[in-house]
């Protein structure tokens, strides 16, 4: 009886620990070099509020939900940009945004990318990006659900890659 007594208790604990969680929601686990939680938010913010990108406007779209493989993508391009002194969507490999998000595991389809360089903050980086016609079009592609985004380890190279799961 003792014995079962002592499985039962040992089995309830491996539950209650499996089940906590510290994390927060909708933010993955990668270190991107930045506040995950606050640029999801300055993006979803755009998102709901629509925007004039250069002379189009864009309505209000569904928010995103982070993606821990497609901030894999955009840590691994913000590096490579940093240590290979480059500033460009495509790698002097040759290799572009939708093959470094496959080769980060992504599954889904990645709809866009966008880069950025010198920026100290994720508010700065987001105003720069919404005050470009091209990067605003793509922070409010209507069909991407996901997105990640990172800066470099050393300098201030950012890389953001939006995607449909």
């Amino acid at each position: 009886m003792k014995r079962i007594r002592n499985y039962l208790l040992t089995i309830s604990l491996f539950i209650i620990v499996g089940c906590d969680s510290d994390v927060e929601p909708n933010v993955g686990k990668l270190e991107v070099n930045l506040d995950k939680a606050k640029i999801l938010e300055l993006v979803n913010q755009s998102r709901w509020e629509g925007a004039m990108c250069g002379s189009t406007a864009k309505e209000s779209v569904p928010a995103l939900k982070w993606n821990d493989k497609l901030a894999k993508a955009a840590l691994d391009h913000s590096n490579d940009m940093y240590n290979n002194d480059y500033f460009s969507h495509t790698s002097p490999d040759g290799t572009n945004f939708s093959k470094r998000a496959t080769n980060a595991g992504y599954e889904g389809r990645p709809m866009g990318e966008n880069i950025a360089w010198g920026y100290s903050s994720e508010e700065a980086v987001m105003k720069g990006w919404m005050n470009s016609p091209g990067h605003c079009k793509n922070i409010m592609i209507g069909n991407a659900t996901e997105i990640g985004v990172a800066k470099s380890d050393q300098g201030n190279y950012w890389t953001m890659v939006l995607g449909k799961e």
